[in-house]
């Protein structure tokens, strides 16, 4: 579509398809490593704020989780799917010990991995070549480990400095937990790794000041500024083709008031304001007859409903539109980042709920007429490796949804379940068709 783009739509998240895999080695045999339990804490929770404050794309679909690699290929192998698959933007994450060979050369910590013994460790050179030949535009890397600064050296080629004067791979942004030159800390007493934790705080906390959504390149400051207070070895950054820009998470600083006006500085003439305008119909006002798509994508996001957007035609995009039973000439416009199916589509005209049970095709104009019903269950769920046994509580989430004499279940685990999403965009979608029902098709 031509025109200007939305106020307040970064401009960063456009068409594509994210991914991310998040490595954690929290087990080691060799007696001369010490286990980090933080690793596989860090690797949880950051999952958890990507897919639910995710504000590029990203989805439990698209997020993959590492535990306690023990061979190289347990790395490797989801890294190269990833970067083939990844349109828009590529994460890459490691939690663990970071090594250096006798060579010099930076490794990954492996669950099989022996001080001194070169080849139980991944050589960080295999990675980061992978990560450079992906096609994504955004291409980011976390190390949090020892010694991790040297990674930017591999990922950058370039020498290993905190702020790179040459980058030979556009769209690349690095970001480590330490200096080449030092360890980076995992406190016992907390629940994840230093960099990590603050990392995560930050997130949660916002940036005030900032804009409405937060790149790497505006928490990197305030995560530095906190572990310097901390006494902390401090994380590095490598970025120079605005990489690090790409909207990360959500902004949950509250925004600064406005700036009283000057009583010296003439008033701008009086126009007619209405008073408690829904944000929704200012949306649509604002973005014009020609551009409702845009429209209905921003009044999703303002009512935290995340939704990633189609990219390039691929086998897994024909595959949703075939599961919607889309008509010809019918478009796709994204689907909602809650559940692993994504099981919340929208299209140019119909709301599509899909479900092991089959699947509900709603117009817009008849959302009105859809129904639901939300029930809660906790259970104890044990988790068994080969280093620990790991009990958590889990709650399951069941939504009934019914239309049109028909009913899907869908049972969830976690917050990011089907009723949120819908009770999130249904009353918003409601409002702009009753507003502009000519908008759609």
């Amino acid at each position: 579509m031509n025109g200007p783009a939305l106020p307040g739509l970064p401009a960063a998240a456009s068409s594509g398809s994210a991914r991310a895999v998040l490595i954690g080695t929290a087990g080691y045999a060799s007696g001369d490593l010490t286990p980090i339990p933080h690793s596989r804490r860090n690797v949880r929770a950051l999952a958890k704020v990507l897919t639910e404050e995710a504000a590029g794309g990203l989805t439990p679909w698209d997020v993959r989780t590492v535990d306690d690699p023990r061979e190289p290929e347990d790395i490797m192998r989801p890294v190269w799917e990833a970067a083939e698959e990844a349109e828009e933007a590529l994460l890459v994450y490691y939690s663990g010990h970071g090594l250096v060979a006798a060579d010099g050369a930076f490794q990954l910590g492996l669950t099989a991995s022996h001080s001194g013994k070169d080849w139980t460790s991944l050589s960080y050179f295999y990675v980061a070549d992978l990560i450079r030949k992906s096609h994504a535009r955004v291409k980011i890397v976390i190390l949090d480990c020892c010694y991790s600064g040297r990674g930017h050296a591999g990922l950058m080629s370039s020498e290993s400095r905190l702020i790179a004067e040459e980058l030979s791979d556009p769209g690349v942004y690095s970001l480590s937990s330490a200096p080449a030159d030092r360890r980076s800390m995992a406190p016992k007493e907390q629940p994840y790794s230093a960099f990590t934790g603050f990392l995560l705080a930050v997130m949660g906390d916002g940036v005030p000041g900032a804009g409405p959504v937060l790149g790497l390149t505006d928490l990197y400051p305030e995560v530095r500024r906190r572990m310097r207070g901390a006494g902390l070895p401090l994380p590095e950054e490598c970025s120079k083709t605005g990489a690090g820009a790409y909207p990360f998470v959500r902004n949950r600083a509250p925004r600064p008031p406005e700036p009283a006006q000057d009583a010296r500085t003439p008033a701008a003439p009086a126009v007619p304001v209405r008073v408690s305008v829904p944000l929704d119909e200012a949306v649509a006002v604002a973005a014009g007859s020609d551009r409702w798509v845009e429209a209905l994508r921003l009044v999703l996001m303002l009512r935290d409903v995340p939704l990633a957007r189609t990219g390039r035609p691929g086998w897994n995009l024909r595959r949703l539109a075939n599961r919607c039973e889309m008509a010809p000439g019918e478009r796709l416009i994204g689907h909602a980042t809650t559940g692993r199916t994504r099981n919340v589509v929208f299209t140019d005209s119909h709301l599509c709920v899909l479900g092991s049970e089959g699947l509900l095709r709603i117009p817009y104009s008849r959302l009105g007429h859809l129904s639901l019903a939300v029930s809660t269950k906790e259970d104890r769920v044990v988790t068994v490796t080969d280093q620990a046994g790991i009990s958590e509580d889990v709650v399951y989430v069941t939504t009934t949804a019914d239309y049109g004499g028909r009913r899907l279940t869908l049972v969830e685990s976690g917050t990011t379940s089907l009723r949120n999403c819908l009770t999130g965009c249904v009353p918003a979608l409601i409002d702009l068709h009753g507003r502009n029902p000519g908008w759609f098709p």
